[in-house]
């Protein structure tokens, strides 16, 4: 008997209906992953809810792919709410935005956040980082982005070693 290895699901949170759907297209595209798109904040956490009652303990979604500025609940908080039920081992998060805010890149951070992405990005780096976690490179690629944002705030860290 054969057994079918299921495509991991990434949630894709974007109130832009025309961005979201294109960015789910694009990432299924590859042919490694599937997508659900969900249009809000709550929508989505509606959705990992229900994933999770569905399918107990293992839920379906391990990554989420959210926009930061949206009606309603933004990404942060959404994230926030994440965080709540899943750890950054059991839930990947990679944020979007199309703005440029160091206080909403610092809460980012705090999430643990995979990455930090600004519109319009680069999309083979976002399928890379989307790879990276599925094999297992969370921990690494948390790191990386807590360093890469704190540096960028405070560019003299590397005299506070000193």
């Amino acid at each position: 008997m054969q057994t079918i290895e299921k495509k991991p699901v990434i949630m894709v949170v974007d109130d832009e209906k025309d961005f979201a759907d294109d960015l789910a297209e694009f990432i299924r595209s590859t042919g490694r992953y599937e997508t659900l798109v969900c249009y809000s904040a709550q929508t989505a956490l509606d959705a990992l809810e229900k994933g999770k009652s569905l399918l107990g303990v293992s839920n379906r979604f391990r990554l989420v792919i959210s926009d930061i500025k949206m009606f309603g609940m933004d990404g942060l908080q959404f994230l926030k709410k994440i965080r709540e039920n899943y750890s950054a081992q059991q839930m990947g998060v990679i944020m979007l935005t199309a703005w440029e805010d160091a206080q909403r890149k610092q809460e980012a951070v705090g999430g643990d956040v995979l990455a930090y992405f600004h519109k319009p990005f680069n999309e083979e780096k976002l399928i890379e980082t989307i790879d990276g976690f599925f094999s297992g490179k969370s921990q690494e690629m948390i790191k990386k982005t807590k360093d890469e944002i704190l540096t960028f705030q405070n560019p003299d860290n590397d005299n506070l070693a000193k």
